[in-house]
């Protein structure tokens, strides 16, 4: 998948964040890999920018 430019919605450092999570290989012995780095990447996100989400 070719890498696309990030939305303009959050902060270009928060979109980098999700959009690496969101490249995370699925190795055979942790299937949830990526859904694991997108949650981590995600709550990150949430803590930077608490400005940019609902309670």
């Amino acid at each position: 998948m070719k890498n696309q430019p990030p939305a303009k919605l959050l902060p270009l450092e928060a979109a980098r964040l999700l959009q690496q999570a969101a490249q995370t290989p699925i190795p055979g012995h942790d299937p949830l890999a990526r859904v694991k780095a997108i949650d981590k990447a995600t709550e990150r996100v949430k803590r930077q920018f608490p400005q940019f989400f609902k309670e």
